[in-house]
């Protein structure tokens, strides 16, 4: 038996006097006396001798030498015996750990392939300070009766009686020959079994060596219906490796096979002869095995075959051997046949990676992945999952995995390897150790031939350009010198503190020369000699173009010419050079001023009166408005011909509005007819501007102005006034007034709403916990807890929902902008909601259509919509699937949640996403989540809906606008942090928490587990930390004197590396991000959940505290 955690207790021990060398090797064999109740391992050496190349055991013809062998096997098993009796009868006769893991191995500790897996395991194990690990061997070759079986089983169960493991780690099939004594004695403890057939045999097949026929055969998936079980299996993929070995020996005339005595290898020797016949008749086979033949004699015949026709496939050799009256068990004996001359495969017992083995290699899976699979297997289930919910494994990565140096080594050519091999110790190829810098090289040159091709393109270009700006340069003299404008150009002159006090002339056009002077007379000439009164202007505005550096436009009124002109001034700082262009304006000036008189004239009226007079010619059936911009002309433009001020009557009439044209039509009716003494009627006109219909409100006021002599009217007088904004404002305060009053109704339905909702789960809880403090059973108990937890899930889930929804009404709903990886948040959603699936009839599972996606957005608030749009799915659907996903469609991101549920009815898909909409009155639920979903969506700027059938399921879909991002290394972005050490008995942590209720909840949560201190406030917190050092701190935020914040921000100038997780009563998404970039380790939310703040310790514990 050997406990692997500690080491200590591996009982090995090793005795060898020399080394196997070409001419003088030893042969070990690893003898165990089998002494109730013990095992002792000794290694008896045997020098051998070694004529010729190939090694020859002269048994026959040496009997001096073997007497003397066994002489030596006679002393060294007397003094092996009594040396190490003492050590062994001290070990443990029972186990007294209640947290320990237990293998059970079929063969001996020195099989390779399962002390591969019993390494992995102990590996892992030896990371979780507080799991020990227990393995016992059955030897099955050493047991070949039901007394030794019964004999080996009352063992167990008299050492693990105590406590039962955690879990069992079956290794081979022939452990599943005690599964009734296991379950019977620990009930339904988890397995997990590794073996290499995927069926199971009578027991008396094991105990007999007999091969199992395919009648008496029991699937393990037929088993495992009765058992807590998973299964690994470890195929060796006999017909795989018959054809490699095939293949690899072309000329192939022989066959052998070599195993021991094992149930197995008479099962693989019936399976090679089978498949030898139907694939490959004529071969000749042979199985060795101990029964037939001698370690002696089989290396005679391993180094006497000629390995070019002959094919040998190895699975193990132990063997028992009789010495002094006493059975032993040979383990070490496949390394010295490993090492002969002969082509060697196996079937994956070995290890093939060993460059100083001698196996070939195999058709084999990766072990190490299959390790992981056992890593994981047993790290599911220390998580708390059931083995028999952990799906049966089996490998798909199997190939050809060979040695290559011993390929080469045993004469073999590495052409003769299939497509696919996988090779261990290949040397790299010249172009796998050069091609990487050969492809530098090639790459360069492209890329320096690149760049001069760019760099002659590049000039050809620049001189093209060059010589289109000499074009341009060209043609813009031509255009200066010829336009009818007046241009100069000027150079500035600065004094010696940079203030411009001259400009000089240095070229002019001909429109200059036509309205001034000659060319010849200005070049060169200073300005203040030419236009002095001109000077202080000039000189002013050509600073401000060289200070803004832009062009300055100002009027100017030339004296010399009387006229008016714009002048366009740009100013430049090369050479102080200052263009100047004058575009006469002396008509456009004096039209101005007589407009300008008249619209002062106008603008007072209209600043006075605020309206709009119009005159109505009921003879000429024209309207004749006295201002430029007339309202009913449906214009803004400033400047309006004279015909535009007066305008049909029908016109006038066509642009009001449909609705109200027959009630103005009818007021001025009676006007004109006498029943009316004046008109006054608010009424809308339709405005059109660039070809936009606006609706404008207009109030029109008319009365009669003159008569005929029949007292008849001739002509009305009226006014129009704008009065939209006024008509806007009235309907603004009667839709504010609507919306108080449904806001009113809407608040105290609210209430009413939320008390009934808030007051159901309340009464289950105040209900059910008066209830639990009187019932004494622990099934009634259990009972009301757990509908104690649902309702208060369901309160807390309100809360939320309250919450989210107040931010939505005070519109103060925050977004947290980021960039994400989408997968893998698909991926964490996918393994937290899995646990809300009660029933295995219902699958959930994620369906992302890129291999990477990352993108920007806000985190939080997607995975809202996602939650609740899944655990709606969940909740109404009983069996099928629910599948969620995302599809990328051109600038947004399409996801959905589809499922198999009741449906919803077509009558009521648009009001789903109305506020308290339950399609189940009965169903738990606020009737917030789906209106939540729906302004979430909104504010961010996408689109929601549903498509549904009842009873077929449902797909509720939204989509957000698509920004993608790159990928961010977070491994990066994470400070590493030292972990803290400190001895078991001195684990401390420190809860700073206010309120004593809150307090002795922790204290209740944790009792037992460690040490705790308690700090009522902030300063105090601080105060107690630098005294005592805790090495975890639980950090209320809302403290007296000193709150989380402050205290967190003191606690951390002293030490970085304590983890501080928030404890908070504030909910929202902000609230968590601000506690994280606040320097805490982690975020609790209250009400505190006891499995989660357990969950949370374990995981910093394990990732930040080290306990010795």
């Amino acid at each position: 038996m050997e406990r692997h955690v500690p080491l200590k207790e591996t009982m090995r021990f090793s005795v060898c006097n020399k080394r196997v060398s070409e001419k003088n090797i030893l042969l070990l064999f690893m003898v165990k006396i089998k002494f109730n109740p013990f095992i002792i391992n000794i290694f008896v050496p045997h020098k051998l001798n070694k004529p010729s190349e190939n090694l020859i055991l002269m048994t026959t013809n040496n009997q001096t030498k073997a007497n003397t062998v066994y002489l030596i096997k006679l002393f060294l098993s007397f003094y092996f015996l009594f040396s190490f009796t003492t050590p062994t009868l001290a070990q443990k006769d029972s186990v007294n750990s209640s947290n320990y893991l237990l293998i059970i191995n079929s063969y001996t500790e020195a099989a390779p392939w399962s002390f591969r897996m019993i390494s992995a395991i102990t590996a892992y194990t030896q990371t979780l300070p507080q799991l020990a690990l227990y393995t016992e061997h059955m030897n099955m070759l050493m047991m070949d009766t039901d007394s030794t079986l019964k004999e080996f089983r009352q063992t167990i169960l008299e050492k693990y009686r105590q406590h039962s493991p955690r879990m069992l780690i079956l290794i081979g099939n022939s452990s599943m020959i005690l599964r009734d004594d296991f379950k019977k004695m620990w009930g339904n403890v988890p397995i997990i079994l590794c073996a290499e057939e995927d069926y199971i045999g009578p027991k008396e097949f094991y105990l007999q060596k007999k091969p199992i026929d395919v009648a008496a055969r029991i699937p393990i998936a037929d088993i495992a219906k009765t058992y807590n079980l998973t299964f690994l299996h470890s195929n060796f993929y006999i017909k795989e490796n018959i054809e490699l070995i095939f293949r690899m020996t072309p000329n192939i005339k022989n066959f052998i096979f070599i195993g021991d005595e094992r149930q197995n290898n008479q099962t693989y020797n019936i399976i090679i002869e089978q498949e030898l016949k139907k694939n490959h008749p004529g071969i000749n086979y042979q199985f060795i095995s101990p029964q037939k033949m001698q370690i002696n004699h089989l290396l005679d015949t391993l180094y006497s075959i000629d390995p070019k026709i002959t094919g040998i496939l190895f699975s193990s050799w132990f063997y028992k051997h009789t010495f002094a009256g006493n059975t032993s068990l040979v383990t070490n004996s496949h390394r010295l046949i490993s090492t002969t001359s002969a082509p060697l495969f196996s079937l994956g017992m070995l290890t093939i990676k060993d460059n100083t083995g001698g196996t070939i290699g195999g058709y084999i899976y990766d072990q190490d992945r299959y390790n992981q699979k056992i890593r994981q297997a047993v790290q599911s289930i220390l998580n708390g999952k059931q083995a028999a919910d952990i799906p049966f494994y089996e490998p798909t990565d199997a190939a050809p995995t060979i040695n290559y140096s011993v390929l080469l080594r045993k004469g073999l050519s590495p052409r003769l390897c299939p497509s696919d091999t996988i090779f261990f110790n290949k040397p790299p190829t010249f172009w796998e150790q050069y091609g990487y810098f050969i492809l530098g090289v090639i790459v360069c040159f492209i890329l320096l031939a690149l760049f001069f091709q760019y760099r002659i393109n590049h000039l050809n270009k620049l001189k093209k350009l060059q010589q289109k700006e000499i074009d341009a340069m060209t043609s813009y003299k031509n255009l200066i010198n010829n336009m009818p404008i007046l241009y100069m150009q000027e150079e500035l002159i600065m004094n010696e503190e940079g203030t411009p006090i001259e400009l000089i002339y240095r070229n002019v056009n001909s429109h200059f020369e036509k309205n001034f002077f000659r060319k010849e007379e200005v070049i060169g000439k200073k300005a203040s000699e030419l236009f002095p009164e001109s000077m202080k202007e000039f000189l002013h505005f050509t600073k401000m173009s060289l200070t803004e550096n832009r062009a300055i436009t100002f009027p100017y009124y030339f004296k010399q010419i009387d006229a008016f002109y714009d002048i366009v001034l740009k100013g430049t700082h090369h050479n102080n050079i200052v263009d100047i262009f004058c575009l006469d304006s002396t008509e456009l000036y004096k039209a101005q001023q007589k407009l300008s008189a008249t619209n002062n004239k106008l603008a007072m009226a209209l600043d006075v009166a605020n309206i709009v007079p119009w005159k109505w010619d009921l003879l000429s059936k024209t309207i004749l408005c006295d201002i430029n911009k007339p309202i009913e002309l449906s214009t803004n433009e400033d400047n309006i011909n004279e015909e535009q001020l007066a305008v049909p009557d029908s016109q006038y009439f066509s642009k009001i509005f449909k609705e109200d044209r027959k009630r103005v039509e009818k007021a001025y009716e009676d006007l004109l007819e006498g029943r009316l003494d004046k008109v006054r009627e608010e009424y809308r006109i339709v405005n059109i501007q660039n070809n936009i219909h606006r609706i404008e409100w207009v109030e029109a006021q008319a009365a009669v102005e003159t008569r005929d002599e029949n007292g008849k009217p001739l002509t009305l007088v009226g006014s129009s006034l704008v009065i939209t904004k006024r008509k806007k404002m009235e309907m603004e305060l009667t839709t504010a007034r609507d919306r108080a009053e449904e806001s009113n109704r809407l608040k105290s339905a609210f209430l009413a709403n939320m008390s009934h909702e808030i007051r159901t789960p309340l009464n289950a809880i105040v209900g059910f916990s008066g209830i639990l403090a009187s019932t004494e059973e622990e099934e009634e108990k259990q009972e009301y807890v757990s509908i104690i937890e649902n309702n208060n899930t369901l309160l807390l889930q309100l809360i939320s929902d309250i919450l989210d929804l107040s931010k939505i009404e005070a519109g103060t709903l925050e977004f947290q902008y980021s960039n994400i990886d989408l997968n893998k948040v698909m991926n964490e959603l996918t393994s937290s909601l899995q646990l809300k699936i009660k029933s295995d009839k219902v699958q959930l599972s994620c369906h992302p259509t890129m291999e990477t996606c990352f993108i920007h957005t806000e985190k939080n608030r997607l995975s809202q919509l996602l939650i609740n749009l899944i655990s709606n799915a969940i909740k109404f659907t009983a069996e099928g699937y629910i599948r969620f996903g995302y599809e990328l469609r051109d600038n947004e991101i399409y996801f959905y949640v589809s499922d198999t549920g009741c449906g919803i009815p077509k009558d009521k898909q648009k009001s789903i996403f109305g506020r308290f909409v339950k399609l189940n009155s009965f169903q738990q639920g606020t009737g917030l989540g789906l209106s939540i979903c729906h302004t979430l969506v909104e504010r961010m700027g996408g689109s929601i809906g549903v498509d549904s059938e009842e009873g077929k399921g449902s797909t509720f879909w939204f989509t957000l606008p698509y920004k993608p991002a790159m990928a961010v290394d977070e491994n990066t972005q994470k400070m590493e942090i030292q972990p803290i050490t400190i001895e078991k008995n001195k684990f401390s942590i420190l809860i700073a928490e206010d309120n004593d209720s809150n307090y002795k909840l922790f204290a209740s949560i944790l009792k037992g587990e460690y040490q705790l201190i308690h700090a009522w406030n902030g300063q105090e917190a601080v105060e107690i930390f630098k005294k005592y050092n805790p090495q975890i701190i639980l950090m209320d935020i809302n403290m007296p004197v000193m709150d989380g914040y402050e205290a967190t921000k003191e606690i951390r100038k002293y030490s970085a590396k304590v983890p501080i997780i928030a404890i908070t009563a504030f909910a929202y998404a902000s609230d968590e991000q601000k506690v994280i970039e606040s320097g805490f380790d982690g975020y609790m939310p209250k009400p505190i959940n006891a499995h989660q703040l357990k969950a949370q310790l374990m995981d910093i514990m394990q990732k930040r505290i080290i306990l010795l």
